[in-house]
């Protein structure tokens, strides 16, 4: 064979080799870019047709097949011809080739899953302003505060519908029921000052549910804060109390990845009577009459000053289980007992109310089941005066208080 002959064939064997490693890379991709960059990097055209398959990997070397086929070219020709020189030396990258994009297209594919961008969920980072942790919120005072959402993270665009509400509070009308705080919530928008029709959380998700209204979305790093006030009437008994911020995601039911925050108040009223001292004569309310009194102090000039006995049970009770008497005159006389969404309500009988000012006034009362209860009886003791509530105590347990 002469020397032309074997220029031509060292011509030819490079594409062939090309050609063979670009069939074995087309293969399934099971929807990724097919890989045609195993081409030698000596030549040009195998340079650019690399280029839209970066990226992607195979799982196997590919390119091991056309190596055997090149094999018998380059051991052909018995004179070392310069030609045939220059075959063997394009020839050899091409086993070696697939070794550079099988290192470097192996993390393009992991960046998509590393930060997924979605929306809602605990990437939402949430703060409050204006209500600190352990303060005091005066019962019936219009209360400023502020609250901001944060996208902590670093990449993608969540969705936010924000969302405030109390937590359900033992201090509210109908605890035992409901136990939602009762007052207002408003929200300042571009318009002005709204009124939400949600102030405490309820037995429920309701609170969260298509809470859509003002709803917007943050950008990676993105805060947005909104101004709240709020107002808890009297009609709570002093206590303490939850207020919660959250983040649900806008249109969404699932609420198990829900960011939110909390801070933790004290309901005040400096208005309200205060219970200062309770005793009890037996640890526990039965069959036996149960003595229980309860000191309660008017340090503001409060009047009009009146006992309140509250009596529940895990089985719902009626006036008809329980005997109430209190000491007045010397003497144990019945109370009046009725049902409220509470449980049972005393109505002290004529002659207990106080008009006395900066005094403290003592009251003592008994109580007896006229059956073995099942289930523990707890008696709350209170007072009110004009129409501000203390904070009540359980009497047989005077550590616990409600």
């Amino acid at each position: 064979m002469n020397a032309s002959v074997i220029a031509r064939i060292a011509k030819i064997v490079p594409l062939a080799v090309v050609t063979a490693v670009g069939i074995a890379a087309c293969g399934p991709t099971h929807g990724e870019a097919s890989v045609a960059a195993s081409a030698p990097a000596a030549t040009p055209a195998a340079t650019s047709s690399a280029t839209p398959g970066a990226g992607a990997v195979p799982t196997t070397p590919a390119p091991a097949a056309p190596t055997t086929e090149a094999a018998p070219t380059t051991a052909a020709p018995a004179a070392p011809a310069p030609a045939a020189a220059a075959a063997r030396t394009e020839a050899t990258p091409v086993a070696k080739a697939p070794a550079k994009p099988a290192v470097k297209p192996v993390a393009k594919p992991a960046a998509p899953k590393a930060a997924p961008a979605k929306s809602g969920g605990s990437g939402i980072g949430i703060t409050f302003d204006g209500l600190n942790e352990g303060g005091q919120i005066e019962l019936n005072d219009l209360v400023s505060f502020s609250v901001t959402w944060k996208n902590n993270d670093a990449t993608g665009t969540r969705g936010v519908a924000p969302v405030v509400a109390t937590q359900l509070y033992a201090g509210a009308p109908c605890a035992r029921v409901f136990g939602s705080a009762d007052g207002t919530l408003e929200r300042k928008d571009a318009s002005g000052w709204k009124t939400l029709d949600h102030l405490s959380q309820g037995t429920g998700m309701d609170y969260v549910i298509n809470r859509n209204d003002g709803a917007f979305t943050l950008a990676a790093g993105e805060s947005r804060t909104i101004e709240y006030r709020m107002r808890l009437s009297t009609a709570n008994r002093p206590g303490r109390i939850t207020i919660e911020a959250d983040a649900p995601v806008p249109n969404s039911t699932d609420y198990q990845d829900m960011a939110k925050a909390v801070v933790n108040a004290a309901l005040v009223d400096h208005r309200a009577p205060e219970v200062t001292g309770v005793t009890a004569s037996s640890p526990k309310v039965g069959t036996t009459p149960a003595e229980f009194g309860f000191v309660v102090d008017a340090p503001h000039g409060t009047t009009d000053l009146r006992p309140v006995v509250g009596v529940s049970s895990a089985a719902w009770l009626t006036p008809e289980d329980v005997v109430l008497e209190v000491m007045a005159g010397g003497a144990w006389k019945p109370v009046e007992l009725r049902e409220d969404c509470d449980g049972l309500i005393a109505l002290a009988p004529t002659g207990l109310e106080s008009d006395r000012r900066g005094d403290s006034v003592e009251y003592s009362f008994r109580i007896t089941m006229k059956k073995a209860p099942q289930f523990d009886v707890e008696v709350e003791v209170g007072a009110q005066a004009n129409g501000h509530q203390a904070g009540r105590w359980n009497a047989f347990a005077p550590q616990g208080r409600r």
